[in-house]
């Protein structure tokens, strides 16, 4: 099995949620008396080399918003810029590029004055989760007036025309950010807007309510904090309906981890310490997420956990979006270790989720690239099964 290197691959997975988000350009600090004024951009990433936390996002956004916002055909510069964050060998760019492209993308849609009906026209056409899914959920929060005014519904409507799984995925996603900037970042309300989608929808529109959520709790892309500001996860997913509990610890565990990484089943079992039912299972699988970022790793660490509800939960947290931009035979190495690292229930378990997401993120393909390459009939089926049920609602994904 080839190995994940590249440590940047860490952040590729988090960086869909923003485990280090962006946050605002501080306000130059007076030097002798005088305020020293912000630097021009000049669209060169070079001037960011080594810059970190503050400083280099400051110096991202500051760059990336002059990439947009000078090219002739901004997805032509938006996938420059997703090549660029691969190619950083310091990982920074990589693991901050989502929530980064949020703003860059808010805010040159409301320079431009992007409508609605344009919208599905300027989303990006690619799976990449990182800096293409962070624009276009910066766009579909920029046109949130007019989805007020159309109504939610519009979002079945116009997500239904996207190209790929894992498109229609991230535009729904982008959608739960616009209900939350419409509900002024109260989650019951922006909830109920995703519920007007069905039962399909519903789940993949939450994941952009509880995203925006902790956006708001940072104080991230112009977001205003909650009313009721709750940062404490289990008080905050202990109180949500029983559908979004599983989408509530995912993107907790996303967006407040801050470098943490769980590297064994007992870490997890610690971090989920009290918790029963379905509480219990939400919190193993958001604490999967935060894991190794080698998804075969991820399933070593999850083959640790003594119950076999929390090594199923474990598995839910696999991350296979760190393989997006791998081989395809890395991705069939990957789901051929469910028969090499578990037994029995746990095996199919195992080939039933990851052909599941390992299906949204080849828009199907993997049912005949994949699926076919594993070594028993029974294993082949599941793993079968698992892609056909990718047009299903995700809930725990990114």
């Amino acid at each position: 099995m080839k190995r994940l290197l590249v440590a940047a691959l860490a952040a590729v997975m988090i960086g869909c949620g923003g485990s280090d988000p962006q946050q605002p350009a501080s306000t130059p600090e007076p030097r002798d008396g005088v305020a020293t004024s912000e630097p021009t951009a000049t669209g060169d990433l070079n001037t960011c080399s080594g810059l970190i936390q503050d400083e280099g996002r400051a110096c991202y956004s500051r760059e990336l918003a002059a990439i947009v916002n000078g090219a002739g055909d901004p997805l032509a510069a938006v996938e420059g810029i997703t090549q660029a964050a691969y190619a950083d060998q310091g990982g920074f760019l990589l693991a901050n590029c989502h929530g980064i492209m949020h703003t860059v993308a808010r805010e040159y849609a409301l320079r431009t004055g992007l409508k609605l009906d344009k919208l599905m026209d300027s989303l990006p056409r690619t799976n990449d989760p990182g800096c293409s899914a962070g624009y276009a959920h910066g766009l579909v929060t920029a046109v949130a007036p007019e989805i007020e005014r159309a109504g939610p519904k519009v979002a079945n409507r116009l997500c239904a025309n996207s190209e790929t799984r894992y498109q229609r995925y991230s535009c729904t996603h982008g959608f739960g950010h616009a209900f939350m900037r419409l509900n002024n970042e109260a989650i019951a309300p922006s909830l109920q807007m995703c519920e007007e989608l069905g039962s399909d929808a519903a789940a993949d529109c939450s994941q952009g309510i509880y995203h925006d959520y902790w956006f708001a709790v940072n104080g991230i892309d112009a977001t205003k904090k909650p009313a009721k500001l709750v940062t404490d996860p289990r008080e905050l997913c202990g109180a949500q309906p029983e559908e979004f509990v599983r989408v509530c610890w995912y993107r907790s565990f996303v967006e407040t981890a801050k470098g943490t990484r769980m590297e064994s089943g007992e870490q997890i079992d610690e971090a989920c310490s009290g918790l029963e039912g379905l509480q219990r299972a939400a919190c193993v699988t958001g604490a999967s997420v935060i894991g190794p970022p080698d998804p075969v790793n991820q399933l070593a660490v999850c083959s640790g956990l003594e119950a076999e509800s929390d090594v199923v939960a474990c598995i839910r947290g696999t991350k296979v979006q760190n393989l997006m931009q791998y081989p395809d035979e890395m991705k069939t190495d990957l789901i051929k270790q469910c028969g090499e690292i578990f037994r029995g229930g746990l095996a199919s378990a195992c080939h039933r989720w990851l052909g599941k997401t390992l299906g949204v993120i080849s828009d199907g393909k993997f049912r005949t690239t994949g699926c076919p390459e594993l070594s028993t009939p029974q294993a082949r089926r599941e793993c079968v099964a698992g892609v056909k049920s990718m047009e299903g609602p995700l809930v725990t994904f990114s």
